[in-house]
């Protein structure tokens, strides 16, 4: 395998400085909606001793596409100096594509919302995604001499079969197609959840039903609202429950572990350098 393009992250036994380590993404970032995974990292983290320097820093605002991190990536990535960058963004963008069309009332206000308060304008398709990360991981090599680490979206739903998870499968080929492409490491999350959701019983049938009970549970109660829909790694198709936050912490510690000890880090090892028929739109 190949040497990251970027300095690694390896920690001098004998003088450690402390290795900042910045994650960049969306509100599964931020860990205000749900459960928090960078929470549970950090546990991890602190546990470890070969990981004693590393600290980590959250660069994650809610409701953020790739156009979004292009926006403030001086701000929240370059300023902070950091030795390593997480990428971990699809999710929102694969929204807007979703809903480009939708004439329901939760399409409308999805289109809505990124419109006015995330300055998004048009739907971001998967070649648009694709142009978006490139320009990102360019932007950042040219700022910051950090290693980058780009991660697949983790999941929209728990359906391995229903249109939102392959329409997400579509986001996560670019991810890995431009993670070869341009040299980064690859932390491959929506494989993860791929082989957690295959080893659990379907979601049943009359979930969606069922789950008109958790309008009456208090928001933050997302376990709760979780159980009552039919749902297990997250509370209500997108965001974490405290399963979906360890199995993000678990993947992402494995690739903090290996870029620590210096080297090429991808934890799931992209298959192919060809671009993907997705990619075109």
């Amino acid at each position: 395998m190949t040497s990251c393009a970027a300095p690694t992250l390896a920690v001098d036994p004998v003088d450690v400085p402390t290795i900042r380590v910045v994650f960049f993404g969306d509100s599964l970032t931020e860990g205000t909606n749900g459960a928090s995974y960078l929470r549970l990292l950090a546990e991890r983290v602190r546990a470890e001793q070969a990981l004693a320097a590393v600290e980590l820093v959250n660069a994650g605002v809610g409701g953020d596409t790739v156009v979004n991190l292009l926006r403030r990536m001086e701000r929240a990535v370059v300023a902070q100096a950091p030795d390593g960058v997480v990428v971990f963004i699809g999710c929102n963008d694969c929204i807007t594509w979703q809903v480009r069309r939708s004439l329901l009332p939760a399409g409308i206000a999805s289109r809505r919302y990124f419109r006015r308060h995330k300055d998004v304008r048009k739907a971001l398709s998967p070649a648009c995604f694709r142009d978006g990360l490139r320009m990102l991981v360019d932007a950042l090599r040219e700022r910051s001499p950090a290693c980058i680490a780009l991660c697949t979206p983790a999941t929209i739903g728990e359906s391995l079969t229903a249109r939102p998870w392959r329409r997400l499968d579509r986001y996560a080929e670019v991810v890995r197609f431009v993670a070869a492409e341009r040299g980064c490491d690859l932390i491959d999350v929506h494989a993860a959840f791929a082989q957690a959701l295959a080893s659990l019983p379907p979601r049943p049938r009359l979930a969606p039903l069922r789950g008109l009970r958790a309008r009456a549970l208090p928001p933050a109660d997302y376990e709760a609202i979780a159980r009552a829909r039919g749902y297990r790694l997250v509370y209500d198709g997108l965001h974490l429950t405290h399963a979906g936050a360890d199995l993000v912490a678990a993947t992402m510690f494995a690739w903090l572990r290996r870029a620590a000890d210096g080297g090429r880090s991808d934890v799931v090892a992209c298959s192919s350098t060809t671009e993907p028929d997705s990619a075109a739109g």
